[in-house]
């Protein structure tokens, strides 16, 4: 965990032998930095990243060939308590930025996805394999898949295990974009992002996951109402407006 910027936090998966592959020591210090990251009010973007040319491939190989002897309960208790790391991305009071520079694979598709900012090298690839072990999608990826492509692609993606490689994942909205220097260019968009007003920019994460996870227009306008004169009250709101007002009037 290191702070590059002022407001920015970078948070690097570091298990590059084994492409940041997620076993129960990663996955219990993940969890715990989100955890104190999401607690500091200072925090105002964070980019999240992994070490050595891969973002994260996913489960550790030596961990899943386990999972079979595990009682039922004990499962389900470890992958709630271990799956719970995507809600928090997606619901992290500020903006999140991914940088995908290689496999972002299974549950490494899940971290990628929740963030709110995918920003990729062209060696980036995307795959949700799990159908290949006999498995179903976890770690969130069936929601968050359906959400970045729709259903009828995330349905495709899930029941082949194919690989996506990044020309494509950007035209199907995996990815944001694919520049030569990622993480360059994610902490310089973490950057900016960490200068927008903090309660506006948590008020906006909050509409566009509702609005993504359903409901009709008059809902959305409904929670923009509420959320809007919230705002307006704010102590930020009056300094903001009177900056932004005299920039568009030129004086």
């Amino acid at each position: 965990m290191r702070f590059p910027a002022a407001g920015v936090a970078l948070l690097e998966l570091d298990r590059p032998h084994r492409r940041n592959a997620l076993d129960r020591t990663l996955l219990d210090g993940l969890l715990a930095a989100l955890r104190e990251l999401d607690g500091d009010s200072t925090v105002r973007a964070l980019v999240l990243t992994g070490r050595g040319g891969a973002f994260c491939a996913g489960g550790d190989l030596d961990t899943i060939g386990d999972l079979g002897n595990e009682a039922p309960q004990d499962a389900r208790e470890r992958m709630t308590r271990e799956f719970s790391i995507a809600e928090l991305l997606l619901e992290f009071h500020a903006p999140t930025v991914a940088v995908v520079d290689g496999a972002a694979v299974g549950a490494g598709m899940a971290l990628a996805l929740a963030c709110d900012l995918r920003i990729g090298s062209d060696g980036a690839v995307f795959a949700s394999p799990f159908i290949k072990m006999a498995l179903v999608p976890d770690f969130g990826v069936s929601w968050l898949l359906a959400r970045a492509v729709g259903p009828a692609r995330a349905t495709e993606l899930a029941l082949s295990g194919r690989k996506v490689a990044a020309e494509e994942a950007v035209r199907i909205g995996l990815l944001d974009v694919v520049v030569a220097d990622p993480l360059v260019q994610a902490l310089g968009r973490a950057e900016a992002l960490a200068a927008a007003p903090p309660e506006a920019a948590r008020a906006t994460k909050r509409l566009i996951a509702a609005a993504a996870a359903g409901g009709g227009f008059a809902e959305a306008v409904d929670r923009e109402i509420t959320e809007q004169i919230q705002a307006v009250r704010s102590p930020e709101f009056g300094q903001r407006w009177a900056e932004w007002s005299r920039a568009v009037r030129g004086r």
